[in-house]
């Protein structure tokens, strides 16, 4: 799964805040831990967990890590590509794509997590713990195990039709592109607009 690498403005959000108290000889140790998510809205998404003495210093650390954790999803249309299951210790997070308008059935840390990712349309089930903490790490989990099936195809030299009997679009990557060879083009045009003037200027001194 290939990380997430940009520097465009990211949804963050607190999934779960857990506060302890620790008696000890010289008297209460308080703590918190807390789950942060973000992600683009573009299939990218990163999930951490934050721990310290106070809540707002937890949140800080857990976005940090949560932002240092980004991957990239990969996408079909707006759901995902395969069937996929991820654990982390009771807990198991199964995740199924979903045909377009089906929106997204999940709740919880899950929603939240698919959510800010990109991911439209997509069945989700929980299994095992309800722990918040391990449920939200068994998704991510889930996502970091899909398979691009442009790259396997690639690696096995072969077309993704051939491969999976269709083809596979990932909207937000055709978006880039689409604005990448917009972007292109105008660099062109105003350095072909350049050279006319410079070509202009240069008779004129000429003459």
């Amino acid at each position: 799964m290939a990380r997430f690498d940009s520097a465009e403005e990211l949804e963050e959000r607190v999934v779960r805040v857990d506060r302890t108290r620790k008696t000890v000889k010289g008297g209460r140790i308080s703590s918190a831990r807390v789950v942060c998510v973000v992600g683009d809205g573009r299939g990218s998404v990163g999930v951490g967990v934050g721990k310290a003495r106070d809540v707002p210093a937890a949140i800080e650390k857990g976005m940090k890590a949560a932002r240092k954790n980004m991957i990239r999803v990969p996408l079909d249309g707006y759901t995902i590509p395969h069937m996929v299951q991820g654990k982390v210790g009771g807990a198991v997070i199964l995740l199924r794509p979903a045909s377009r308008g089906t929106g997204i059935i999940a709740g919880g840390a899950v929603r939240q997590i698919v959510e800010v990712s990109g991911i439209r349309d997509i069945l989700t089930k929980s299994l095992g713990s309800g722990n918040v903490f391990n449920r939200a790490m068994a998704c991510f989990d889930a996502l970091n195990s899909l398979y691009d099936p442009n790259e396997v195809a690639a690696r096995r030299e072969m077309t993704v039709e051939d491969l999976i009997g269709r083809k596979v679009v990932d909207p937000y990557a055709e978006q880039d592109s689409a604005k990448a060879a917009e972007s292109s083009d105008e660099e062109q045009v105003e350095f072909e607009a350049a050279l006319t003037g410079e070509a202009e200027e240069s008779a004129s001194a000429k003459a």
